[in-house]
């Protein structure tokens, strides 16, 4: 069972067993494949910056996916215009970025001999990254807007684990991944801050 983070002597430390180590892994492959770029890298880093700059751009547009709009916001919600033409130079490089820092997360905690997970700063601050990303699609998927919002979600899903409730499997299984991944990010963000 997962114990909270703490920072020891430099390092981050905590415990997650196995399938808890699975579960985080699984939600951030399905995040990292759904942020990636739309174009693949050529392997030259400014060939990749030049490709994502421009009309030739294949992700100028703002998603249509609400969860994806709510990783990639528009840069100016008032002047669509202004917003597309920063999206057209930005998105492609925003996209390599999340992706690489999902898939450093992935490494590390696949790397992870269970039930200890023993991080340095860099590594705890990549996987705390992917954690928020993680945490913004299921947020969005739920319809998480306000604080009121997730206090009814830690509610509804404590009386259906109490079996006062019944909530629809898929919703209650996204619900509990939620609430543990706050839990984590959380314990991991005030590890961090104690360094």
């Amino acid at each position: 069972m997962a114990t909270a983070f703490e920072h020891r002597r430099g390092r981050i430390v905590g415990r997650m067993d196995a399938e808890e180590i699975a579960v985080v892994v699984h939600l951030l492959r399905l995040t990292r494949d759904f942020v990636a770029p739309e174009r693949d890298e050529t392997g030259d880093p400014f060939l990749d910056l030049v490709a994502g700059m421009g009309e030739s751009d294949p992700d100028p547009q703002e998603p249509s996916d609400p969860a994806l709009r709510r990783l990639l916001p528009p840069a100016h919600r008032t002047d669509a215009e202004q917003a597309a033409q920063f999206r057209s130079l930005t998105e492609h490089s925003l996209r390599t970025r999340k992706a690489a820092t999902l898939t450093t997360a992935i490494t590390v905690l696949t790397d992870a001999e269970p039930p200890k997970i023993d991080l340095n700063q860099g590594q705890a601050q990549a996987v705390a990254v992917a954690l928020t990303d993680i945490r913004l699609i299921l947020g969005e998927r739920l319809g998480l807007r306000t604080d009121e919002d997730s206090t009814r979600l830690h509610t509804e899903l404590q009386e259906a684990l109490d079996g006062e409730r019944d909530l629809d499997p898929a919703t209650a299984q996204q619900m509990a991944y939620y609430d543990f991944l706050s839990w984590l990010q959380e314990s991991l963000t005030m590890a961090l801050l104690e360094g």
